[in-house]
């Protein structure tokens, strides 16, 4: 399980890291746009739309290395089998939490599909970011599962 997790989230953040740079390229063809007068209209609606499923994307992976930010002020004090339980404690809680923001953010996928809710400039839809976005936090739910598992059984 560990395994396949760590695959699906490299290649997720590695696909987080592509956008990136397609944003990157994007913004500076549209400055280049402006100073010739020809400016890439709404692109910052695709910065936008593209930073935020870039950062979905890099959550898995990230919760995976153990690699958000904790605050051990208080437990550093506190045996290795207490950290460690509150570590499974703090993984669970995260994946509570994205399975939660996974299920609205698809709700919100669905009924901004219904809707027909587009960007004000390019007349993008949003719904396809958060249908992308759904999977990177269902994934990141279930990293943080295995996370909460394998602290568990190491304390």
């Amino acid at each position: 399980m560990g395994r396949a997790l760590e695959l699906a989230g490299k290649a997720l953040a590695l696909a987080g890291g592509a956008i990136l740079a397609a944003i990157t390229l994007m913004a500076v063809a549209s400055i280049g746009g402006r100073l010739a007068g020809h400016p890439i209209q709404g692109d910052f609606e695709l910065v936008q739309l593209g930073c935020a499923v870039a950062i979905a994307f890099f959550l898995p992976f990230c919760q995976l290395k153990r690699d958000n930010i904790i605050v051990d002020f208080f437990t550093v004090k506190c045996s290795a089998r207490t950290q460690r339980s509150l570590d499974a404690f703090g993984a669970l809680l995260l994946a509570s939490v994205m399975g939660l923001v996974a299920w609205r953010t698809w709700a919100g996928a669905v009924a901004m599909k219904a809707s027909l809710e587009t960007s004000m400039i390019m007349g993008v839809p949003l719904w396809y970011a958060y249908a992308l976005m759904t999977p990177a936090f269902a994934l990141t739910a279930l990293t943080g599962l295995h996370c909460a598992w394998s602290d568990w059984r190491q304390r």
